[in-house]
């Protein structure tokens, strides 16, 4: 059995300190209105108001550690708020000398409502961008209104039917059940192909529009075959030998390709004098006492290098999908390289599956204008604008200004797919951890996410209607004396239960569609 910690020690010992003084509250209430047969009056006539602040306070304690929690901290600031606001009003009550059985109810309301905020905290922690401040204002509004109507009939009675409106209606579990809807949906991602699923994940992938795959996402794997060797002046070995040389320093996948076909081919590859990679571009190296230049147009335009010849031999290549490499040696273009890798023979199935669940596909590859249009064509994804030299997929989607999308890449360590937010100003490519993570062979799960993300905002949505509904139901009862005060655990139970069997009846077909993918 693992061993608790200290943190989840502290939280038991106050929240058992917590339900022991609310139990105190309720026995300190008179007869009429408790299960006791005699009421506790250790204080006095003020014996429920103490036990009532005491109950509070450990509730507060039990409840500061999750008060650095975003999205919950509005509505346990509003429960604190409204529960002093209760303790008060009690106190008040009582030093004016009012005399009524429900004097005491507006403090016993406040001890249940910070009893089961920190409970419901504990259970189902906040999550999402719903924090249930507009039904905290509706159950509100209720308690207003009952107080006026009560006022009108028997000012005796207003505390008591404010006190059980307010606890009845308040929505104490409402910004947790995303977090509820992300555990049992967590099991059909896994099964899916997904895993290490970001807090907050399904949340972000139901709110995307687009999403940017990197090319190295839909490659089978990280390396590059040489296709084409087309020398000018030389023979084909000569071209590679001079290529692989330039190259051999370095351990880019062209790099690799270019030295693989030179050991098949029993090419001597020497080691360059000085070697400088052009990020995004190509690499220039010196060589024999000549400069020797591999990369893209760009670099030999930013060289001032004529490459209108090879440019018209590379067009062909990039035509189909291939990425292009000239090779100049001594101011002088004398070859072109051709290289292409695998792509995985789901890629284009997993782009129409994206464009089925409401996404729309980007690819991003630094290749030639050319390369990325037959790409972009034989995988049915749209193309983002020229990315800048050496710039990643993150970077060019936070170029691009598309509405907060997605981005799929393939990991540093080459070992697995990871599903990224955009980069925003200033941060680091590794700043955030990314939302989702899969198998470098699961690129399908990431259409099942987005799938099981728009199934769980479903779910979620009707969830919280209908808890909604319960909540006013209860609090209308509450403000009509048809329920006690004391039903209000009950009534959290109830919810609770609520939730799980309405999350596992939705997640079942799920469950089996996904356990059903090849």
């Amino acid at each position: 059995m693992p061993k608790r910690s200290f943190t989840s020690n502290l939280w038991l010992l106050f929240s058992g300190a917590s339900v022991v003084f609310l139990v105190f509250a309720m026995n300190a209430m008179p007869s009429g209105n408790t299960v006791a047969d005699q009421p506790i009056l250790i204080f006095g006539k003020y014996s429920a108001l103490y036990f009532s602040m005491f109950s509070s306070i450990f509730s507060l304690l039990a409840l500061s550690f999750s008060l650095n929690c975003m999205t919950g901290r509005p509505l346990t600031l509003s429960t604190i708020a409204i529960s002093s606001f209760l303790l008060g009003f009690t106190a008040l009550l009582l030093l004016t000398g009012t005399i009524s059985d429900n004097i005491n109810s507006p403090a016993i309301s406040a001890a249940f409502m910070m009893a089961l905020r920190a409970f419901g905290v504990a259970l189902l922690p906040p999550r999402g961008d719903r924090n249930g401040l507009r039904e905290a204002i509706w159950s509100l509004m209720l308690t207003a209104v009952t107080a006026w109507i009560w006022w009108l009939f028997d000012p005796a009675l207003v505390p008591g039917a404010m006190a059980a409106a307010l606890l009845l209606s308040w929505p104490h579990l409402i910004d947790g059940i995303n977090a509820f809807a992300d555990k049992v949906f967590h099991e059909a991602a896994l099964a899916a192909g997904a895993r290490d699923l970001r807090p907050g994940a399904f949340t972000r992938i139901a709110k995307a529009r687009d999403i940017v795959i990197d090319k190295t996402a839909v490659m089978s794997g990280p390396d590059l075959m040489v296709t084409n060797v087309m020398a000018f002046d030389n023979e084909p070995k000569t071209l590679l030998a001079v290529a692989a040389s330039a190259e051999g320093q370095s351990s880019h996948p062209v790099a690799v390709a270019l030295r693989q076909l030179a050991s098949q081919w029993h090419v001597a590859v020497r080691v360059p004098d000085r070697f400088e990679p052009a990020p995004g571009l190509g690499v220039v190296a010196l060589l024999g006492g000549q400069t020797v230049v591999i990369g893209t147009t760009a670099l030999l335009n930013r060289l001032q290098i004529d490459s209108f010849t090879a440019d018209a031999i590379a067009r062909s290549l990039e035509a189909d999908g291939k990425t292009v490499l000239r090779v100049a040696v001594g101011g002088r273009v004398v070859g072109v390289l051709g290289l292409e890798g695998t792509l995985r023979q789901d890629a284009g199935v997993a782009g129409l599956a994206l464009r089925t669940e409401g996404l729309v596909p980007w690819l991003f590859s630094g290749d030639s204008p050319k390369t990325r249009k037959a790409l972009g064509d034989m995988l049915g994804l749209e193309l983002l604008d020229d990315p800048r030299p050496g710039e990643t997929a993150r970077e060019a989607v936070s170029r691009a200004g598309l509405p907060n999308p997605l981005v799929l890449t393939l990991s540093q360590d080459r070992t697995a797919l990871e599903l990224r937010d955009c980069m925003a100003p200033g941060e680091e490519p590794e700043d955030t951890a990314p939302i989702a993570v899969s198998n470098t062979d699961d690129i399908g799960a990431f259409p099942a996410l987005k799938s099981l993300a728009m199934r769980r905002n479903l779910l979620a949505l009707h969830a919280r209607r209908l808890l909604t509904g319960i909540w006013v139901l209860a609090g209308l009862c509450g403000a009509g004396f048809i329920v006690p005060l004391s039903v209000a655990p009950m009534l959290f139970a109830v919810c609770l239960a609520i939730l799980w069997a309405f999350a596992r009846f939705s997640v079942a077909d799920t469950l089996r569609k996904t356990s059903a993918l090849p």
